[in-house]
């Protein structure tokens, strides 16, 4: 007789494996379970493996399932059932209530002080007795939509540039300014005020093509043809700063992000003659339904833009 095995699957296996069958690709189920498709192969392969069996027929883009996938995908279902019925009826007995906030953000949650945030909606709801786990994911913006569009987060901290479309609901957060940023070793760092069109020779660093500050600055340099005057882009601000101190180039970033989140010393920030203003906005799907503590987070951050102007 056939000695019997013990099969090691894990919950996310599971429900990769389901996200594929539901959605016809390996593509399409990576995205809306936001992985990348090369780990979410390697998860499948993997099941496969402990289960012994292959559970897709894979011919060009398309894919089928085996005999055997098909009869894995109804247990497959039926456990992920059981799990989120078995969480359910678990959460009964909790002595204090756990409710998760999940958000996602462009990179801005320190300079902006968006974390002492959290210190003080907890200081407003310290009555409450229940535990919230904050679950904070930090991306560029094109990356932060694609999170609020799957419902991969409740909300989500965005620049213009947002297609406010009729599904969702966006508030204002914050206002900033965007200016040059230079050494002040930089013979520009003697200017009080800065214009595009002053731009000569300088190399200029901006951060991520994916950012929406990068849009608006390309936008400007293209309209004085000085946009061949970008050397390099950084993903992250930190980096930016710390070629611009030590006069490698120049940038243009918002005043608040120079002034708070960092320890780089030795730039001056130059306003632009003709203001540029970056808005930071809160949005949510209209259609998601919230948990109470996240209704209230939302809420006490709706209140926020009068401080934050």
């Amino acid at each position: 007789s056939r000695r019997r095995q013990v099969v090691e699957v894990n919950f996310n296996q599971l429900k990769y494996f389901v996200a594929i069958v539901k959605q016809g690709s390996f593509w399409s189920a990576a995205v809306e379970e936001y992985i990348s498709q090369s780990s979410l192969s390697k998860q499948i392969k993997a099941l496969e493996t402990e289960l012994g069996v292959t559970l897709f027929n894979r011919s060009g883009n398309k894919i089928t399932l085996t005999e055997a996938g098909s009869c894995f995908y109804s247990y497959a279902l039926r456990i992920l059932d059981i799990k989120n019925e078995m969480h359910k009826e678990l959460t009964e007995f909790e002595t204090t209530p756990i409710e998760e906030v999940k958000f996602a953000s462009i990179p801005i949650v320190s300079s902006y002080k968006i974390s002492s945030l959290l210190s003080d909606f907890q200081k407003v709801n310290k009555n409450r007795k229940q535990v919230v786990n904050y679950n904070i994911l930090e991306e560029e913006q094109k990356d932060v939509l694609m999170l609020l569009k799957n419902d991969k987060v409740d909300f989500a901290f965005v620049r213009d540039g947002f297609k406010q479309l009729p599904e969702y609901e966006h508030r204002l957060f914050m206002t900033d300014e965007i200016g040059l940023i230079c050494s002040q070793e930089s013979e520009l760092a003697q200017l009080e005020k800065f214009e595009f069109s002053m731009l000569r020779d300088e190399k200029i660093i901006l951060i991520s093509p994916k950012s929406e500050i990068y849009r608006i600055l390309m936008e400007e340099l293209r309209k004085v043809n000085r946009e061949s005057n970008v050397t390099a882009t950084m993903t992250r601000h930190r980096n930016v700063f710390s070629m611009v101190a030590n006069n490698v180039g120049i940038t243009f970033f918002t005043k608040r992000m120079l002034e708070q989140g960092h320890t780089i010393t030795g730039m001056r920030y130059v306003p632009l003659t003709v203001p540029i203003y970056s808005n930071v906005y809160i949005v949510k799907r209209k259609d998601k339904v919230l948990n109470q503590t996240t209704e209230r987070f939302w809420e006490f951050l709706c209140s926020k833009y009068q401080e934050y102007k």
